[in-house]
């Protein structure tokens, strides 16, 4: 009854402050109120850099602000907070490692990604592990999701400590887990497949803390209603432009149509425009996720490299993934996964491109097989959407211990709150 009281003054007081304006204190009140009752979860990626890592974190922070207005999400990419130019400083250094010493940035990768590394425990101990205390101290989030093996690391360190409890969701954004990622102290896992599930539970992690998702993808990527019929001249979407990745500037089709991400590769754009060629449509960066929805409709297949969120988001979609080049690092493991379930095509680089997919498509049985494979993956999904991943940590996590009418004042007063600011 108390409770129907308080909001029955409330909600009278948001009729009449909002019919007749409100004073500066009353606002205040309002404002200080609500902020009390809100919850505000941090995403922690590592670099600025537009990577697998910040999309995932966009993606479940898009699906928050349309579910649960009321909770507050932010974004905070670890080296920036530290330095924007040490953050600017070590992708440019990373960018020109895996393009000119590949084999020694993957050497370098698996020494370095291990929590028995006397290299990162030096990094940490010595400046990462006190900026990351600064940040939470500073932030104060209820929820702290890591979508970097770097950020969960510190993070967990943190918490082994006794200087942090805030409750720590793991969110993986690869098809394996490099032995970076803190595990002990972490109360969450989202991971991306059965395979991985089974290795946390035989390690000790309780198997109710852990949901299979899969690399989480944007809502905006739908499943299709059915699978697309191949048309007579074939549709081939070409990803891994990005960043001058791709190593791809001449088209020589007449029996297939391509449309080609270039991402932020300006040079390749501009050199597929100058061609000038009908069949070879290019795209610079796309940011938005229902125009990337789209163009998986309209392919017949994908021509991409090994990165957990473009591949994630062709399972999803069903549709043949061909792989052009693979990164040095982590994309090298996540070939492992998907050649052993039979998940992709590598390409033969002595073949022509165009002349392997094309067999492929017309060997029925490899089709069906690897039809077959994409659907034994996304039946392990036990939440198979960013919607349904959102809606569990809400419901599990964030009021694990909170009564449903205090979840009903949180909305209220996001409601009165917003009556107010407008």
């Amino acid at each position: 009854m108390a409770c129907t009281l308080f909001m029955s003054g409330c909600d009278s007081q948001c009729r009449s402050s909002t019919k007749s304006g409100t004073t500066a204190s009353q606002r205040t009140y309002y404002r200080e109120t609500w902020r009390g009752t809100m919850k505000k979860i941090l995403f922690l990626p590592l670099f600025k850099m537009e990577s697998g890592h910040h999309k995932v974190s966009s993606a479940l922070i898009d699906s928050f602000t349309e579910e649960y207005p009321s909770i507050q999400c932010k974004k905070v990419d670890l080296l920036s907070f530290m330095s924007p130019a040490l953050e600017k400083g070590i992708s440019h250094l990373y960018l020109n490692w895996i393009k000119k010493a590949p084999a020694f940035y993957s050497r370098f990768y698996k020494g370095f990604f291990s929590q028995n590394s006397k290299l990162i425990q030096r990094v940490y101990e010595s400046f990462c592990l006190e900026k990351m205390e600064e940040l939470l101290l500073r932030e104060e989030p209820d929820l702290i999701v890591c979508t970097h093996s770097f950020s969960s690391f510190l993070v967990g360190k943190l918490k082994k400590y006794g200087v942090i409890s805030t409750p720590v969701i793991n969110i993986y954004t690869d098809f394996f887990i490099n032995s970076l990622w803190d595990l002990n102290e972490t109360d969450w896992h989202l991971v991306p497949s059965r395979h991985i599930k089974t290795k946390f539970e035989e390690s000790g992690i309780p198997s109710e803390k852990i949901k299979i998702t899969g690399i989480l993808v944007n809502n905006e990527i739908k499943s299709r209603s059915k699978r697309k019929a191949f048309n007579e001249q074939l549709c081939i979407l070409i990803a891994g432009g990005n960043l001058g990745l791709l190593n791809m500037s001449k088209f020589d089709s007449y029996s297939a149509e391509y449309r080609v991400l270039c991402g932020t590769n300006l040079p390749l754009y501009r050199s597929l425009k100058m061609q000038k060629n009908p069949d070879v449509t290019p795209y610079s960066y796309i940011t938005n996720s229902a125009k990337m929805n789209e163009l998986y409709d309209w392919a017949d297949v994908i021509v991409t490299k090994p990165g957990g969120v473009t591949i994630s988001e062709a399972l999803r979609k069903r549709l043949p993934i061909f792989l052009h080049s693979v990164l040095p690092g982590q994309e090298e493991k996540n070939v492992e996964y998907l050649k052993a379930n039979d998940l992709v095509f590598l390409f033969d680089t002595n073949l022509p491109m165009e002349e392997q997919i094309f067999t492929f498509l017309q060997n029925q049985p490899a089709v069906f097989k690897k039809h077959k494979a994409t659907q034994a993956y996304l039946s392990e999904l036990e939440l198979s959407t960013t919607a349904e991943v959102c809606h569990f940590i809400e419901k599990t996590i964030l009021n694990e211990d909170k009564p449903g009418h205090i979840t009903y004042i949180d909305t209220v007063f996001y409601q009165l709150y917003g009556n107010i600011e407008n």
